[in-house]
């Protein structure tokens, strides 16, 4: 049974930002050839948003419009990757941002929810496409945790309404695997109960360790050289 979802009851539950002290957007800003952040710029990031939450922002805010593809071949493609049940929009801006209307897809960007072989939502990983430009995914020791058990209850409430949603992210989580098996990686994993894992992703195999300990990616690799520790 689906149960029918109120986004009028959920996106006030997922609305702590992933830093308390820092708008994280401002720190890609910079990196970026336009200076928008990466995530607000559908140059390298589309929004989906289901059906049902179109409707809800449609009928509260100016603030989202369908995305217009710049050529049919690139429509076609990323089309073919939007689940039925979802469209791809986009917003006036980052700099018209109404924090209240955000989308689910933004309020996640850049994590995703990780599941195991066998289905189980254990934690947090992110979209790897974006190690080279998202600041977040190079500062995962500061997640806030409030944000981390609100995006676990969100995204349980959105598989209970949204069944095939979890078969959807469990099957990128394989691709994952798969991506960083090829790349002798280990995955990223914030887990629910609060601490950081690595994942081998050819067993399953996880570690803990300190989050701090995940990788950083050019440029902000070679940033975090550049700086004293109090200055991260």
């Amino acid at each position: 049974m689906v149960n029918k979802l109120s986004f009028d009851e959920l996106y006030p539950q997922f609305d702590q930002p992933i830093i308390s002290s820092v708008d994280c957007g401002q720190e890609c800003a910079p990196y970026n050839e336009n200076g928008v952040p990466f995530c607000c710029d559908t140059q390298h990031s589309i929004p989906a948003a289901y059906q049902s939450e179109w409707c809800y922002l449609q009928a509260r805010t100016d603030l989202w419009h369908l995305w217009q593809p710049p050529d049919a071949e690139l429509s076609e493609e990323l089309r073919a990757q939007t689940p039925d049940d979802m469209l791809l929009i986009e917003c006036l801006g980052s700099r018209y941002c109404q924090r209240d209307y955000r989308s689910i897809a933004c309020r996640a960007f850049p994590f995703f929810p990780y599941s195991t072989q066998a289905g189980q939502f254990i934690g947090i990983s992110y979209y790897w496409e974006y190690e080279d430009r998202c600041w977040m995914i190079n500062h995962l020791d500061r997640v806030d945790e409030i944000y981390r058990q609100q995006f676990v209850v969100a995204f349980e409430t959105l598989f209970n309404a949204f069944p095939q949603e979890r078969q959807n992210f469990a099957a990128y989580s394989a691709d994952m695997r798969m991506n960083f098996a090829q790349q002798r990686r280990f995955i990223p994993l914030l887990h629910r109960n609060g601490k950081a894992y690595k994942i081998t992703p050819s067993n399953e195999r996880m570690r803990l360790c300190a989050p701090s300990d995940f990788l950083k990616f050019e440029p902000y690799s070679i940033v975090a050289q550049l700086l004293f520790p109090d200055e991260l």
